[in-house]
């Protein structure tokens, strides 16, 4: 062996420049993947946005509905309750009127 230092040949760094690029490469490539993903989520969470407010406003809607539809109800039924008092005053001057001129048919069969 002499004193000399032996020279490393100039390309075995290349080797080593080679797998670093290959390491960068692909993980450019995972965050070009994962970039892609992301953007991909974005658009999906923009139409499930857009379409939970398409869901809101439409139970929103149909709230305004029930509320008419029990408001309608209740009168209805309001209704309803006046009606069958109606009838049973109608029964009641029918009543009275039969009576009345029951009666006043008996004093001119009287006489």
């Amino acid at each position: 062996m002499s004193g000399k230092k032996e020279k490393v040949p100039a390309e075995e760094p290349a080797p080593a420049v080679a797998e670093l690029e290959q390491l960068l490469s692909a993980m450019e490539e995972r965050v070009a993947r994962l970039l892609s993903a992301v953007q991909g989520n974005a658009a999906e969470n923009g139409r499930l946005r857009a379409a939970l407010e398409e869901t809101a406003a439409e139970r929103d809607r149909l709230k305004a509905e029930l509320t008419d539809s029990r408001e309608g109800a209740v009168h209805v039924a309001e209704l309803n309750e006046k009606l069958s008092r109606m009838a049973v005053e109608r029964e009641e001057v029918r009543a009275r009127i039969e009576r009345l001129v029951k009666s006043l048919e008996e004093p001119a069969a009287e006489g």
